[in-house]
């Protein structure tokens, strides 16, 4: 399956009704299959005299703004996720026709939380930035989740932005070794004014990441919000053009030759010729033949021969000149 790129828009709406219907516009026009916002309610985060209470109090926006943005996203047909903090968010984002959920690292501890999340039934994703190998198995247990859930760990976290050196992506191939068959992803907060969001982002791909988050803003100049590791849409729409053509490169798990691996055989490797002329009911010693770049006429693969042992021992059914390729059905 294609990697699953979600437009992490976060915090970036401020809690205006124009900027995340922006910030929805901008995600579907940029490729994403997903825009992602975290759905606020203060007292579900923090106490009152937490430092950021009153800014978690501002990203508030009535029920009726929530489903209007439910719309675009279904309009634009790109999927809604949201992250949610507790019962009062997470039993709106099931009324929006949320199409994910996620569960920050500030939730993992939260069993109640997780529980009614995945009664939902829908795809969950859940950040294990921050959050030890030993505590996830024990997460795993305690929540009984299978690898058939549909539920996807995300690896990374905000640094603001994260710098290169800090995000361990082997950490992705290791953690799907010790939990094999279960999902995992990557949550790319690297500088979102420079060069390495998209190579990060492919090398997480490499590695296995089967979701990627990347930050979107409507302008990086504005300084909105989550503006850090964000991309603006215009640099958005080109990281996931550049992820999705590039993605192709990786191919498949398959150990077998591709048609075009065979088609490069087929052109490369010398075939059985004969070293002089032989006639029929000869059988062929080691001096008869060799290994040469020949002309065909396309015969089908599976009849050559390239290598000189298939061929000696062998008795031939047809005469053979100087140089013609001798192929399976000529031998008896």
């Amino acid at each position: 399956m294609p990697v699953q790129i979600i437009a992490e828009a976060a915090q970036g709406y401020e809690g205006d009704a124009t900027q995340a219907r922006l910030l929805v516009r901008a995600a579907a026009r940029a490729g994403a299959d997903a825009v992602k916002f975290q759905l606020v309610y203060a007292d579900e985060i923090a106490t009152p005299n937490y430092r950021y209470y009153g800014l978690f109090r501002n990203l508030e926006m009535a029920p009726e703004t929530w489903h209007r943005l439910a719309d675009d996203a279904k309009a634009e047909g790109i999927r809604l996720y949201l992250d949610v903090y507790g019962d009062r968010s997470l039993r709106e984002a099931v009324k929006l026709g949320a199409q994910g959920l996620k569960i920050s690292t500030t939730d993992f501890g939260n069993s109640r939380l997780v529980g009614a999340a995945l009664e939902t039934g829908l795809p969950l994703l859940i950040s294990i930035g921050g959050i030890t190998t030993d505590e996830l198995a024990g997460f795993l247990v305690e929540h009984r989740i299978t690898a058939e859930h549909s539920v996807c760990f995300l690896h990374g976290f905000q640094a603001e932005p994260t710098p290169v050196e800090a995000n361990n992506l082997r950490k992705l191939a290791a953690l799907r070794a010790r939990f094999p068959g279960y999902h995992f992803g990557f949550m790319d907060h690297s500088d979102g004014s420079g060069d390495d969001g998209l190579s990060i982002s492919l090398l997480a791909v490499s590695l296995g990441a089967e979701s990627i988050e990347k930050h979107i803003t409507l302008d990086r100049v504005l300084e909105l919000e989550d503006y850090v590791s964000a991309l603006p849409p215009g640099r958005f729409r080109n990281y996931t053009r550049q992820l999705r053509r590039l993605e192709s490169a990786l191919g498949t798990e398959s150990v077998e030759l591709s048609p075009i691996e065979y088609e490069y055989r087929r052109k490369s490797m010398k075939v059985v010729v004969a070293g002089r002329m032989l006639q029929q009911g000869h059988e062929i010693g080691m001096e008869d033949v060799c290994l040469k770049r020949a002309a065909y006429s396309e015969p089908d693969k599976s009849v050559l021969l390239d290598r000189i042992e298939e061929a000696v021992g062998r008795v031939l059914t047809v005469d053979v000149q100087a140089n013609q390729v001798i192929t399976k059905e000529m031998l008896v």
